[in-house]
């Protein structure tokens, strides 16, 4: 009877481990990636051919993962794309390096300019590199760390830079997706930011 009873305890025990066994793991660090196509304008005036841009991905406290991606405009409009990268997660921050279109002096800039931006993945997948997008990138990120969701954080950053140009709005599109070729009032903020130190 006893033997019966050890036989029953080892069977049960046998069973629950291997249960357990074919339990999927997940722990906290476990990732899915996700491939996303990630495309835009990067604008002074237009950066020109060969304008070189790296991508950085961002984790959950927007910091650096170490993952990046490389690519380049390859026309004068400014646009670029680069097509099925591997993301874990959906928040990045992009940086352009290049010369630019003078809408001004309608010439090539004298000397190339490096902008950025922050960006996360929408349902177009469309992110812009321009004045606006540099100028408060810091800004958002260090809103952001003292505890503002990064909506907030865009939001707040984007009022304050627009105060420092003595622009008063309480809405406005988020700076990547501006662009000084597109007609509405948000766009020709950009616009007016993009050409203001032409006035000294």
């Amino acid at each position: 009877m006893i033997k019966i009873k050890i036989i029953n305890i080892l069977l049960i025990f046998f069973v629950v481990i291997g249960c357990r066994e074919e339990d999927p793991v997940i722990t906290k660090d476990e990732s899915v990636s996700i491939r996303h196509t990630i495309a835009g304008y990067v604008q002074k005036g237009p950066f020109i051919n060969g304008t070189s841009i790296t991508i950085a991905e961002l984790d959950d406290s927007l910091r650096a993962t170490g993952r990046s991606f490389s690519t380049q405009i390859n026309d004068n409009q400014g646009s670029f794309g680069i097509e099925d990268i591997e993301l874990i997660s959906s928040t990045f921050q992009l940086s352009a390096n290049g010369f630019y279109f003078d809408e001004v002096k309608g010439e090539k800039s004298a000397a190339q300019l490096t902008l950025g931006a922050l960006g996360s993945i929408r349902e177009n997948d469309y992110t812009n590199i321009n004045l606006l997008s540099h100028l408060t990138k810091d800004r958002i990120l260090y809103l952001f760390q003292q505890g503002k969701t990064l909506t907030e954080a865009k939001q707040q950053a984007q009022r304050e830079v627009l105060t420092i140009f003595g622009i008063e709005k309480e809405e406005i599109i988020d700076a990547e997706l501006l662009a000084i070729t597109q007609e509405c009032e948000d766009h020709e903020i950009l616009i007016a930011i993009s050409k203001y130190r032409y006035r000294y």
